[in-house]
């Protein structure tokens, strides 16, 4: 695995310039997907916690004395 990101790193710092741009549709597109992405994570995080509270809860005995 050490050997891809390497070869990926070398890759990319060894092309020549793109002589390209970002317009503004492509910053929004970005920053569109990161909203996305860490709203999609909140969401199964939660998911995944409650599971978890699910598996290990304790059943407490109410009875008062």
């Amino acid at each position: 695995m050490k050997k891809i990101y390497l070869a990926l790193i070398i890759f990319f710092a060894s092309t020549i310039n793109a002589y390209a741009y970002f317009d503004p549709g492509t910053g929004s597109i970005i920053i569109s997907a990161l909203a996305a992405g860490l709203l999609t994570l909140k969401i199964y995080w939660g998911i995944f916690l409650e599971k978890i509270k699910k598996i290990f809860h304790k059943k407490r005995n109410d009875t008062k004395i």
